[in-house]
């Protein structure tokens, strides 16, 4: 078995999503927001009463992070906070913020069907597959 660094899962996958986030960010330069930004503002308008917490939980980022998004998203007026508690805010698009979604939604959608296009329907699903079993294994408690 090969074992060079460029034959490694992890390193296939890696480079894989570089590409794929530089793409998407590049895509969507034009719309003045990051993929991180659409991908955060695309969660909080599917999910009603949407927290940090929960937002962090669904990217798979540290709360940092997202509290850093989440002040991006806010100083570009895209979103709003409302608090629900003392300590708990529930995060809301703006008009601007859905603007932008629609605005974008294009772009996102021929990116999208762009790195599919090169794959038949069987060949996405078992990518999945393959992608949700390195996943369960890595989500594994040891």
């Amino acid at each position: 078995m090969n074992t060079s660094l460029e034959s490694t899962i992890g390193f296939k996958i890696n480079t894989t999503a570089n590409l794929l986030n530089s793409g998407f960010n590049q895509a969507l330069q034009k719309h003045d927001i990051a993929i991180e930004q659409r991908a955060t503002l695309e969660i909080i308008q599917s999910e009603k009463n949407i927290t940090q917490t929960k937002i962090a939980q669904i990217l798979g980022k540290d709360k940092t992070t997202i509290s850093r998004t989440l002040k991006t998203l806010e100083k570009k007026a895209l979103i709003k906070k409302e608090e629900l508690d003392k300590r708990t805010y529930s995060i809301k698009l703006t008009n601007l913020g859905k603007r932008i979604l629609d605005d974008s939604y294009k772009t996102v959608k021929d990116f999208r069907k762009k790195i599919a296009s090169n794959l038949s329907q069987e060949e996405i699903n078992q990518l999945f597959t393959s992608l949700d079993k390195v996943l369960l294994t890595l989500s594994e408690k040891k």
